[in-house]
Protein backbone atom coordinates (compact mmCIF):
# COMPACT_ATOMS: atom_id res chain seq x y z
CA UNK A 1 0.00 0.00 0.00
CA UNK A 2 2.81 2.20 -0.86
CA UNK A 3 2.60 6.37 -2.26
CA UNK A 4 2.76 7.83 -5.60
CA UNK A 5 5.40 8.17 -7.82
CA UNK A 6 6.81 11.33 -7.89
CA UNK A 7 7.55 13.49 -11.21
CA UNK A 8 3.69 13.30 -12.79
CA UNK A 9 2.59 17.00 -12.32
CA UNK A 10 -0.53 17.87 -10.32
CA UNK A 11 -2.26 14.35 -9.49
CA UNK A 12 -5.83 14.11 -8.33
CA UNK A 13 -7.95 11.35 -6.49
CA UNK A 14 -10.67 9.49 -7.46
CA UNK A 15 -13.12 7.12 -5.04
CA UNK A 16 -15.01 4.90 -7.30
CA UNK A 17 -18.19 3.18 -6.35
CA UNK A 18 -17.91 -0.33 -7.49
CA UNK A 19 -21.21 -1.53 -6.59
CA UNK A 20 -24.80 -0.90 -5.89
CA UNK A 21 -27.72 1.19 -6.91
CA UNK A 22 -24.59 3.93 -7.19
CA UNK A 23 -22.12 2.05 -8.95
CA UNK A 24 -20.13 4.28 -11.50
CA UNK A 25 -20.03 7.50 -9.56
CA UNK A 26 -16.65 8.78 -9.20
CA UNK A 27 -16.11 11.54 -6.18
CA UNK A 28 -13.14 13.05 -6.25
CA UNK A 29 -11.07 14.16 -2.98
CA UNK A 30 -10.63 17.61 -2.61
CA UNK A 31 -6.85 18.46 -1.54
CA UNK A 32 -6.49 18.50 2.38
CA UNK A 33 -10.46 17.78 3.58
CA UNK A 34 -11.75 14.98 4.72
CA UNK A 35 -14.40 12.60 3.04
CA UNK A 36 -16.48 10.55 5.42
CA UNK A 37 -18.51 7.24 3.97
CA UNK A 38 -21.09 5.80 5.54
CA UNK A 39 -24.61 4.50 5.87
CA UNK A 40 -26.05 8.23 7.50
CA UNK A 41 -26.28 11.95 6.61
CA UNK A 42 -22.86 12.02 9.03
CA UNK A 43 -21.72 11.04 5.95
CA UNK A 44 -20.21 13.03 2.97
CA UNK A 45 -21.16 9.76 0.81
CA UNK A 46 -23.99 8.08 1.98
CA UNK A 47 -24.90 4.60 1.18
CA UNK A 48 -28.68 3.95 3.81
CA UNK A 49 -29.17 0.86 2.29
CA UNK A 50 -26.93 -0.96 3.21
CA UNK A 51 -27.79 -2.45 6.38
CA UNK A 52 -23.73 -3.31 7.07
CA UNK A 53 -22.00 -0.06 7.28
CA UNK A 54 -21.61 1.51 9.72
CA UNK A 55 -23.22 5.67 10.30
CA UNK A 56 -19.44 7.13 9.38
CA UNK A 57 -17.16 4.09 8.36
CA UNK A 58 -14.08 5.32 7.23
CA UNK A 59 -12.30 8.51 6.05
CA UNK A 60 -10.29 9.54 3.52
CA UNK A 61 -7.99 12.36 3.36
CA UNK A 62 -5.95 13.90 0.03
CA UNK A 63 -2.89 15.60 0.25
CA UNK A 64 -2.13 16.23 -3.31
CA UNK A 65 0.55 13.01 -3.41
CA UNK A 66 -0.87 10.57 -0.92
CA UNK A 67 -4.21 9.08 0.47
CA UNK A 68 -4.57 8.26 3.84
CA UNK A 69 -7.92 6.01 4.80
CA UNK A 70 -8.89 5.19 8.71
CA UNK A 71 -11.51 2.93 9.45
CA UNK A 72 -13.84 4.60 12.46
CA UNK A 73 -16.67 1.88 12.13
CA UNK A 74 -15.29 -1.16 14.27
CA UNK A 75 -16.51 -3.10 11.63
CA UNK A 76 -13.96 -3.19 9.53
CA UNK A 77 -12.58 -1.77 6.25
CA UNK A 78 -10.76 -3.85 3.88
CA UNK A 79 -8.27 -2.90 1.85
CA UNK A 80 -6.94 -5.45 -1.03
CA UNK A 81 -8.34 -7.84 0.69
CA UNK A 82 -7.02 -7.19 3.93
CA UNK A 83 -8.39 -5.55 7.02
CA UNK A 84 -6.87 -2.10 8.27
CA UNK A 85 -7.60 0.54 10.69
CA UNK A 86 -5.23 2.54 8.89
CA UNK A 87 -3.36 2.32 5.68
CA UNK A 88 -1.60 4.86 3.11
CA UNK A 89 -3.20 3.81 -0.24
CA UNK A 90 -2.26 3.13 -3.10
CA UNK A 91 -3.64 3.25 -7.21
CA UNK A 92 -5.82 0.68 -7.81
CA UNK A 93 -6.04 -0.06 -4.23
CA UNK A 94 -9.70 -2.29 -3.60
CA UNK A 95 -12.00 -0.89 -0.38
CA UNK A 96 -14.94 -2.88 0.68
CA UNK A 97 -17.08 -1.17 3.73
CA UNK A 98 -20.00 -3.00 4.49
CA UNK A 99 -21.62 -4.51 1.21
CA UNK A 100 -20.06 -1.96 -1.13
CA UNK A 101 -17.15 -2.25 -2.97
CA UNK A 102 -15.24 1.31 -3.57
CA UNK A 103 -12.18 1.82 -5.84
CA UNK A 104 -9.46 4.65 -5.90
CA UNK A 105 -7.56 6.01 -8.91
CA UNK A 106 -4.99 8.05 -7.84
CA UNK A 107 -3.72 9.87 -11.61
CA UNK A 108 -2.27 13.12 -13.04
CA UNK A 109 -5.24 15.81 -13.25
CA UNK A 110 -6.02 16.23 -16.87
CA UNK A 111 -7.92 13.86 -18.34
CA UNK A 112 -5.84 13.41 -21.71
CA UNK A 113 -2.39 13.00 -19.98
CA UNK A 114 -2.35 8.65 -20.24
CA UNK A 115 -4.29 8.57 -23.70
CA UNK A 116 -2.19 6.93 -26.50
CA UNK A 117 -0.96 8.72 -29.04
CA UNK A 118 -2.97 10.08 -32.13
CA UNK A 119 -2.55 7.55 -35.48
CA UNK A 120 -0.40 9.59 -38.05
CA UNK A 121 -2.85 10.55 -40.64
CA UNK A 122 -3.88 14.00 -42.18
CA UNK A 123 -4.94 17.02 -39.66
CA UNK A 124 -8.87 17.55 -39.96
CA UNK A 125 -10.28 19.48 -42.55
CA UNK A 126 -11.26 23.55 -41.90
CA UNK A 127 -14.84 22.14 -42.20
CA UNK A 128 -15.12 19.47 -39.48
CA UNK A 129 -12.63 22.11 -37.00
CA UNK A 130 -15.67 24.17 -37.65
CA UNK A 131 -18.49 21.76 -37.30
CA UNK A 132 -17.27 20.82 -33.92
CA UNK A 133 -16.97 24.09 -32.39
CA UNK A 134 -20.36 25.17 -33.18
CA UNK A 135 -21.68 21.50 -32.22
CA UNK A 136 -19.55 21.76 -28.29
CA UNK A 137 -21.76 25.16 -28.36
CA UNK A 138 -25.02 23.44 -29.00
CA UNK A 139 -24.00 20.54 -26.27
CA UNK A 140 -23.32 22.81 -23.79
CA UNK A 141 -26.09 25.06 -24.22
CA UNK A 142 -28.71 22.08 -23.46
CA UNK A 143 -31.05 23.08 -20.81
CA UNK A 144 -31.40 19.17 -19.83
CA UNK A 145 -29.05 16.97 -18.21
CA UNK A 146 -26.39 15.28 -20.74
CA UNK A 147 -25.37 12.00 -21.07
CA UNK A 148 -23.10 10.59 -24.31
CA UNK A 149 -23.22 6.86 -25.42
CA UNK A 150 -19.76 6.10 -26.10
CA UNK A 151 -18.28 3.22 -28.65
CA UNK A 152 -15.11 2.17 -26.75
CA UNK A 153 -14.35 -0.18 -29.79
CA UNK A 154 -14.22 3.22 -31.47
CA UNK A 155 -10.70 4.39 -31.05
CA UNK A 156 -8.52 3.33 -28.30
CA UNK A 157 -8.70 6.75 -26.79
CA UNK A 158 -11.62 6.16 -25.91
CA UNK A 159 -11.46 3.61 -22.90
CA UNK A 160 -8.68 5.58 -21.37
CA UNK A 161 -10.53 8.73 -21.30
CA UNK A 162 -13.52 7.28 -19.45
CA UNK A 163 -10.68 5.82 -16.91
CA UNK A 164 -9.30 9.11 -16.38
CA UNK A 165 -12.59 11.21 -16.54
CA UNK A 166 -14.86 12.32 -12.72
CA UNK A 167 -18.21 11.68 -14.59
CA UNK A 168 -20.80 9.07 -13.84
CA UNK A 169 -20.09 6.28 -15.87
CA UNK A 170 -21.37 2.12 -16.56
CA UNK A 171 -20.99 -0.07 -19.57
CA UNK A 172 -24.14 -0.89 -20.99
CA UNK A 173 -23.08 -4.29 -20.73
CA UNK A 174 -23.85 -6.46 -17.26
CA UNK A 175 -22.25 -8.82 -15.47
CA UNK A 176 -18.70 -10.47 -16.23
CA UNK A 177 -19.31 -10.04 -19.94
CA UNK A 178 -19.55 -6.15 -19.13
CA UNK A 179 -16.18 -6.83 -17.27
CA UNK A 180 -14.50 -8.51 -19.83
CA UNK A 181 -15.46 -6.32 -22.89
CA UNK A 182 -15.32 -3.06 -21.31
CA UNK A 183 -12.55 -1.83 -24.02
CA UNK A 184 -15.09 -2.83 -26.87
CA UNK A 185 -18.54 -2.16 -24.92
CA UNK A 186 -20.71 1.15 -25.40
CA UNK A 187 -20.18 3.42 -22.54
CA UNK A 188 -23.48 5.34 -21.12
CA UNK A 189 -21.60 8.98 -19.54
CA UNK A 190 -23.45 11.35 -17.23
CA UNK A 191 -21.68 14.70 -18.21
CA UNK A 192 -22.07 17.32 -15.82
CA UNK A 193 -21.89 20.71 -15.85
CA UNK A 194 -18.62 22.13 -16.74
CA UNK A 195 -17.35 18.75 -17.23
CA UNK A 196 -14.37 18.53 -18.79
CA UNK A 197 -14.38 15.05 -20.57
CA UNK A 198 -17.26 17.17 -23.44
CA UNK A 199 -14.56 19.09 -25.06
CA UNK A 200 -12.29 16.58 -25.64
CA UNK A 201 -14.81 14.09 -27.01
CA UNK A 202 -16.37 16.60 -29.21
CA UNK A 203 -12.67 18.12 -30.32
CA UNK A 204 -11.57 14.44 -30.49
CA UNK A 205 -14.39 12.49 -31.36
CA UNK A 206 -17.23 14.42 -33.91
CA UNK A 207 -17.59 13.07 -37.04
CA UNK A 208 -15.08 9.92 -36.14
CA UNK A 209 -18.58 8.39 -35.29
CA UNK A 210 -17.41 7.66 -31.23
CA UNK A 211 -21.15 7.70 -29.91
CA UNK A 212 -23.82 9.92 -29.79
CA UNK A 213 -25.45 12.19 -27.04
CA UNK A 214 -28.98 12.24 -25.23
CA UNK A 215 -30.53 14.64 -22.60
CA UNK A 216 -32.57 13.22 -19.57
CA UNK A 217 -33.86 14.62 -16.22
CA UNK A 218 -32.96 10.97 -15.20
CA UNK A 219 -30.60 9.20 -13.28
CA UNK A 220 -27.66 7.21 -15.14
CA UNK A 221 -29.58 4.14 -13.21
CA UNK A 222 -32.58 4.68 -15.25
CA UNK A 223 -31.46 5.73 -18.19
CA UNK A 224 -29.53 3.06 -18.24
CA UNK A 225 -32.35 0.40 -17.51
CA UNK A 226 -33.82 2.12 -20.22
CA UNK A 227 -31.35 1.77 -23.20
CA UNK A 228 -30.51 -1.73 -22.51
CA UNK A 229 -33.58 -2.90 -23.26
CA UNK A 230 -32.48 -1.68 -26.66
CA UNK A 231 -29.05 -3.52 -27.49
CA UNK A 232 -30.95 -6.75 -29.05
CA UNK A 233 -34.33 -6.14 -31.00
CA UNK A 234 -36.12 -9.11 -32.73
CA UNK A 235 -36.43 -8.78 -37.12
CA UNK A 236 -40.37 -8.80 -37.91
CA UNK A 237 -39.70 -11.26 -40.76
CA UNK A 238 -37.28 -14.00 -39.37
CA UNK A 239 -37.84 -13.71 -35.25
CA UNK A 240 -33.88 -13.48 -35.13
CA UNK A 241 -32.75 -11.47 -32.73
CA UNK A 242 -29.81 -8.87 -33.64
CA UNK A 243 -27.87 -6.27 -31.71
CA UNK A 244 -28.76 -3.06 -32.58
CA UNK A 245 -25.87 -0.52 -32.71
CA UNK A 246 -28.08 3.06 -31.72
CA UNK A 247 -25.18 4.35 -30.23
CA UNK A 248 -23.74 4.63 -33.54
CA UNK A 249 -24.59 7.81 -35.69
CA UNK A 250 -24.29 6.15 -38.44
CA UNK A 251 -26.90 3.36 -38.01
CA UNK A 252 -29.03 6.51 -35.91
CA UNK A 253 -29.23 8.68 -38.76
CA UNK A 254 -31.03 6.67 -40.85
CA UNK A 255 -33.29 4.89 -38.18
CA UNK A 256 -34.70 8.23 -36.36
CA UNK A 257 -36.73 9.34 -39.48
CA UNK A 258 -38.11 6.24 -40.22
CA UNK A 259 -38.95 4.14 -37.27
CA UNK A 260 -42.70 4.19 -36.22
CA UNK A 261 -44.08 5.52 -32.99
CA UNK A 262 -43.64 2.66 -31.38
CA UNK A 263 -40.29 2.15 -32.25
CA UNK A 264 -38.69 5.49 -30.79
CA UNK A 265 -40.40 4.80 -27.78
CA UNK A 266 -38.95 1.98 -27.30
CA UNK A 267 -35.42 3.14 -27.84
CA UNK A 268 -36.48 6.47 -25.55
CA UNK A 269 -39.17 5.77 -23.61
CA UNK A 270 -40.69 8.52 -21.52
CA UNK A 271 -36.63 8.57 -19.43
CA UNK A 272 -34.79 10.28 -22.54
CA UNK A 273 -35.56 13.48 -24.02
CA UNK A 274 -33.69 13.07 -27.07
CA UNK A 275 -30.97 12.52 -28.83
CA UNK A 276 -28.10 14.79 -30.49
CA UNK A 277 -25.44 13.03 -32.75
CA UNK A 278 -23.33 14.37 -35.58
CA UNK A 279 -25.05 14.38 -39.20
CA UNK A 280 -22.47 13.81 -42.57
CA UNK A 281 -21.19 16.94 -42.80
CA UNK A 282 -20.75 17.00 -39.37
CA UNK A 283 -24.13 19.31 -38.07
CA UNK A 284 -26.10 18.65 -34.96
CA UNK A 285 -28.98 16.29 -35.53
CA UNK A 286 -31.77 15.83 -33.35
CA UNK A 287 -34.41 13.31 -32.88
Amino acid sequence: MGGVAGGLGAMKALLHVASGSLAGRRVRLREGQELRVGRTGRADLVFSQDAQMAPVHFELVWDGQACRLRDVSRRGTTVDGEPVGEAVLRDGAMLVAGEMRFLLRIQPDDVRARLPPVLPGRPPPAALLAARASALEALRAEAEPLFAILDAARDRRIYPLLLACEDEHRSLFEGAQGEAMARAAPHLVHLDRGSELLPVLVNEGWGESWGVFLTSARPLREVRQRLRRSLVVTAQETGQALYFRFYDPRVLRPFLPTCSARQRSEIGGTEIQGFLFEGEAGEVLRG
